[in-house]
């Protein structure tokens, strides 16, 4: 018999125990089914392979007893002793044939959840692959140094020093703080942006850790718990979510195709997951800043805001800084005058109007800006035709990109735009209504340029008076030396210009 032979044996056997173990009770089939079929690549010796099947079989021998059955329990007998037999014959072969590893990083227990097999078997790349899930330390699990995901970053810094980074060293580059060129000092791997959403909701999807803990799947995850761990930003609630991690870890027995099918699997095919649109979760943070302000007995002052904002931002996992929720705020106030507009001025469909919100919502972004004297969102409040005028090109499509909605402030102050806006906007075709809303930023732009110039010279004799009458020491003691680098290079660019007209004209 050929090893998969024998193993379609072992398995067609054990299946037929937990068939007999359905018989009985359902409550025995399910914990039968759960523990036999970890199957028999599960870290179990000899001694307890026989236990666990006896066990079983005794509960399966008392049921067809009570039944009268003796037949069934000389078979169970008989089909018991053989299948013991094989599995540990099989499991014999499998660990002669690997080797065991050289070191093995256990499990432990945590809140009452005890290191077990994982049930039912996960699939990778089409292949099942035993694992038991548990609980590791974060300080106990090192980073992937073999992930390929670094692959540039670790040839990099090995070129430079001639080895290998350690531990700290690789968070160091997970973390965009080391100083490697040609990388922005952004986060790169988005480890601060993960981070804030464990502390707040744990770590969801278990990493997954080879049988000595070398990690195969989860390095961010645990790049963000040991962040979580040494960052002052989180309290002691947090980083009691990011101290221990649950892990499903590889058994002794695994092989390199099982690996290389975890490492592909959730490397190189897609999940497909899609977050969901920004316009939804601004929508959710929206209706519960306002379900908190329902709650005070008289509005709250700025400062008292700011720190709900806080709260509502680290209870959606936005990050620390109230800068998102307030951003969300005024744009969803903005969506729903957009959405009132058509819906109660124009008796569009609701549910189409909320679709072009959902679609344009970045837009509303640009409308909100600018509140003051100049800007976007004050010249919008100025004027409800025009604002309704935004809002019907917006509807259809008209605007290409934020650029235009910036553009507005400008138009709003010139007659010939605002006609040229408009003409965009009863334009069917929609190339044709481009070019009106081309059309309209130019004459705008242009006249900006003719205002700038028109006004040159007054600006420049206020400048040079200003100046003139500035106190030599605010340059040593006042003026910040960027400002005066700022300062050197623009007189350094008008020079020439200056000198060639007065050259032309003596």
């Amino acid at each position: 018999m050929t090893e998969m032979e024998m193993n379609e044996d072992i398995r067609g056997a054990i299946q037929a125990l937990v068939r007999d173990a359905y018989r009985v009770s359902a409550d025995l089939g399910d914990r039968v089914d759960r523990v036999l079929k970890g199957g028999i690549e599960n870290p179990l010796s000899k001694a307890e392979v026989i236990e666990l099947l006896n066990k079983v079989v005794v509960v399966l021998r008392n049921g067809a007893a009570s039944r009268g059955d003796h037949e069934t329990v000389a078979a169970m007998d008989r089909g018991v002793s053989s299948l013991v037999e094989r599995v540990v014959s099989a499991r014999g072969r499998v660990q002669g044939r690997r080797g065991l590893p050289t070191r093995i990083l256990p499990l432990v227990a945590r809140n009452g959840i005890d290191p077990k097999p994982v049930f039912p078997r996960p699939v990778f790349h089409g292949m099942e692959v035993a694992m038991n899930g548990g609980f590791l330390k974060t300080a106990d699990i090192d980073l992937w140094d073999d992930n390929k995901r670094l692959d540039i970053h670790l040839g990099q810094f090995s070129k430079q020093n001639g080895r290998a980074p350690a531990s700290g060293e690789l968070l160091d580059i997970m973390l965009s703080r080391m100083d490697l060129p040609g990388l922005d000092k952004e986060d790169q791997f988005a480890i601060v942006e993960l981070a804030r959403s464990i502390a707040v909701n744990g770590v969801r999807k278990p990493p997954i850790i080879d049988i000595d803990g070398t990690l195969l799947d989860g390095n961010r995850r645990v790049a963000a718990c040991h962040y979580i761990l040494n960052h002052d930003e989180f309290n002691s609630e947090e980083r009691r979510r990011a101290e221990y991690i649950y892990v499903w870890q590889l058994t002794e027995h695994a092989t390199d195709d099982e690996r290389e099918a975890v490492v592909v699997s959730l490397n190189f095919e897609p999940d497909h997951k899609q977050d969901w649109p920004e316009y939804i979760k601004a929508r959710e943070v929206y209706k519960e800043w306002h379900a908190m302000l329902a709650l005070e007995p008289r509005m709250p002052n700025q400062r008292a805001q700011a720190a709900m904002k806080r709260e509502l931002s680290k209870r959606f996992a936005l990050g620390p800084e109230p800068a998102t929720v307030t951003r969300y705020l005024k744009m969803v106030d903005w969506a729903q005058e957009f959405e009132d507009y058509h819906i109660s001025d124009r008796g569009k469909d609701e549910f189409e109007v909320k679709h072009r919100s959902n679609r344009y919502f970045q837009y509303f972004d640009e409308l909100a800006k600018g509140q003051r004297p100049g800007g976007v969102a004050h010249a919008l409040g100025q004027d409800d035709a025009f604002r309704h005028l935004v809002f019907d090109l917006l509807f259809d499509g008209k605007f290409k990109n934020w650029r235009q909605i910036r553009q507005l402030k400008y138009i709003f102050e010139n007659e010939d735009s605002r006609e040229a806006l408009q003409r965009a906007r009863t334009e069917t075709d929609l190339d044709e209504a481009e070019e009106h809303l081309e059309n309209a930023m130019s004459i705008a732009r242009h006249r900006r340029a003719e205002q700038r110039e028109i006004g040159a010279n007054s600006r420049i004799d206020t400048f040079v008076d200003w100046l003139e009458e500035l106190p030599v020491r605010s340059f040593r003691d006042t003026i910040k030396p960027d400002r005066l680098q700022k300062l050197l290079r623009a007189l350094r660019l008008v020079e020439k210009q200056a000198k060639a007209v007065l050259d032309g004209s003596s």
